[in-house]
C-alpha cells in the first residue's frame, strides 16, 4: 500500500476540511482521511495503486488552492 501525507497551509483549516469532507469516497483502493489543525489542513492518503494515489493527491491539492483563493476574493 502506497501512502502520502499533504500538510497544506489554509487561513481556515476547519471550513476547507467541511468543503472537503462530502466528497470524499473511501474504498477498498483509496482510503482519505483529513484533520484540521491551527493553520494547517492535515491529508493522507493511502492506496493500492500508485497512479490513484497520485490523482488524489493533485486533486485535493487543486482544491484547497482554489477555495484558498475563493477565500481571498471574498
Amino acid at each position: 500500500m502506497y501512502e502520502a501525507t499533504l500538510k497544506l497551509k489554509c487561513s481556515h483549516p476547519d471550513i476547507v476540511k467541511q468543503s472537503l469532507e462530502p466528497d470524499i469516497k473511501n474504498d477498498e483502493t483509496v482510503e482519505t482521511q483529513l484533520t484540521a489543525e491551527k493553520d494547517f489542513l492535515v491529508i493522507v492518503i493511502k492506496s493500492k495503486k500508485l497512479n490513484y494515489l497520485k490523482a488524489v493527491m493533485n486533486s485535493y491539492m487543486s482544491l484547497v488552492n482554489m477555495l484558498e483563493e475563493v477565500d481571498k476574493i471574498g
